[in-house]
């Protein structure tokens, strides 16, 4: 009897060991699995829920025209400013510029760097490729009519407008007070995000590529 009992015995602890082992690497494949199904976190401050990118429809810096939906397929990382900023917009395209250096080959090709003048009595097309292609000549530089302008300031929660205060005695001579966003539209044209204009490079290049890979 005691044989038995103890041939019982041995052949339950086996069985417990299996189920151990089994075990083990149920949670193991359970981490691994899950680690890899983790979501991605946009670094940026994500637009939720996501929403359809506002139709941009105006002249590229080579006079031919320019419309958003025809980069659909692509990450579009778009900036509105001027080319007579004296600060912030040629920081912006510097920052850009090097985003744009730290993604790979095949993540360029599909990433769109657009510059949208928020000036339009001044910025003429050949003015913005002079301003843009000094940063990069990949990059669009785009000139919308003033009226149209309107709509897609509003659409895009852009605020810019004249400041003649401490403008010299030119009438020209005029500063524009602007927001400074960088704003990160997806493939299928969502708007995904939006950074601060000097937002580290690294954090909207890792984004970018991201998107990028969706």
């Amino acid at each position: 009897m005691k044989r038995n009992s103890f041939k019982l015995f041995r052949c339950s602890c086996v069985e417990c060991k299996v189920r151990r082992i089994a075990l083990v690497l149920l949670l193991t494949l359970s981490f691994i699995t899950g680690g890899c199904a983790q979501e991605y976190k946009l670094r940026g401050t994500p637009y939720n829920p996501v929403i359809p990118a506002p139709p941009i429809q105006g002249i590229k810096q080579d006079n031919t025209p320019f419309d958003l939906a025809d980069l659909q397929g692509r990450v579009k990382v778009v900036f509105f400013g001027y080319t007579f900023c004296p600060d912030v917009c040629p920081l912006t395209l510097a920052n850009m510029k090097g985003v744009y250096e730290m993604l790979k080959e095949e993540e360029r090709a599909q990433t769109a760097f657009i510059f949208v003048t928020v000036d339009p009595e001044r910025d003429t097309p050949e003015r913005l490729a002079a301003y843009v292609g000094a940063f990069n000549p990949a990059f669009y530089g785009v000139y919308i009519p003033e009226n149209e302008l309107e709509r897609v300031k509003k659409e895009y929660g852009v605020y810019a407008e004249k400041n003649t205060t401490v403008a010299s005695q030119s009438a020209a001579d005029y500063l524009v007070d602007h927001t400074a966003f960088v704003y990160v539209i997806d493939k299928q044209n969502n708007l995904r995000e939006i950074f601060a204009h000097d937002a580290p490079k690294a954090d909207i290049a890792a984004d970018i590529s991201y998107l990028a890979r969706q």
